[in-house]
């Protein structure tokens, strides 16, 4: 039995890339061959879903580190900086609008 667990940790290791069925699959076969009974077979998936969750999110994180790490490298215009030049354009707009506005009180 525990030569069939440390199985099914080497498969954790690439966890995130296997389906949720294919993880009940496994277990099934672990169970049906007498490796381990069914409640084991139940705490081992909820384990190994657990883990294949972790291992996801710790992907993704790591994943949108580097994209962000890259960006800020080649200087890209971002939507951050987009939204600031928009904010300076509203404002010098407004400005330019009152100088109008006191330009037109001025020369009545």
């Amino acid at each position: 039995m525990r030569e069939s667990v440390r199985k099914l940790g080497l498969i954790g290791a690439g966890l995130w890339a296997i389906t949720e069925d294919r993880i009940n699959e496994l277990v099934k076969e672990l169970v049906d061959k007498g490796d381990i009974n069914k409640e084991e077979g139940k705490k081992v998936v909820q384990e190994m879903l657990e883990e294949r969750k972790r291992q996801k999110l710790d992907l993704e994180k790591k994943i949108s580190e580097k994209i962000q790490e890259s960006i800020s490298k080649i200087d890209i215009f971002t939507k951050k900086d987009m939204n600031e030049l928009e904010s300076r354009i509203q404002k010098l707009e407004e400005e330019i609008q009152r100088i109008k506005n006191k330009e037109k009180m001025f020369f009545k």
